[in-house]
């Protein structure tokens, strides 16, 4: 539980750029980059569904590190499910991974709320927080695609019923 003193301290301006990343979140939405995002997507149509997977899963990884999480799934859920039935995809192969993706941000502090108090406590530097950070993403990334491709059929009949 935090006390009082320990919240005085905290570096108020981590949390004000989490707030940005709702703002970002919102304009990219509003000015049309998620449907410019779903057309450039379709040249992936080619690929297999591993590889689609995959460069979803690390997008998502690496965006949410710039974004909140639930700005990044808010963007990006309607575009991954708009766009997965033309790759030949169900949208919940696409969906569920990316949704999950998004809770691996550790990276940098306005990643999160709870990156932002850590980095705000004073005792893990910025640096430290992208050295092992990166390594945390690589291995959620690496993790949430394996996962995904091998259960996807699963998952979609245990979602759909």
């Amino acid at each position: 539980m935090q006390q009082w003193v320990d919240l005085k301290k905290l570096r108020w301006g981590s949390l004000l750029l989490l707030g940005g990343g709702l703002s970002l979140a919102a304009a990219v939405k509003a000015n049309g980059v998620t449907e410019f995002i779903g057309a450039q997507a379709m040249g992936l149509s080619f690929l297999p569904v591993f590889l689609i997977l995959l460069a979803v899963i690390s997008a998502v990884v690496f965006l949410t590190e710039l974004t909140s999480n639930t700005a990044t799934t808010a963007t990006l859920v309607p575009v991954l499910a708009a766009i997965a039935p033309a790759l030949g995809i169900h949208p919940y192969t696409l969906v569920i991974p990316a949704s999950i993706a998004a809770s691996c941000a550790f990276m940098l502090p306005i990643a999160t709320p709870p990156n932002a108090i850590v980095f705000g406590s004073g005792h893990i530097s910025s640096q430290q927080m992208r050295k092992t950070g990166i390594w945390l993403n690589l291995i959620c990334l690496t993790v949430i695609t394996l996962l995904a491709a091998t259960l996807s059929n699963f998952m979609i009949q245990v979602v759909t019923g």
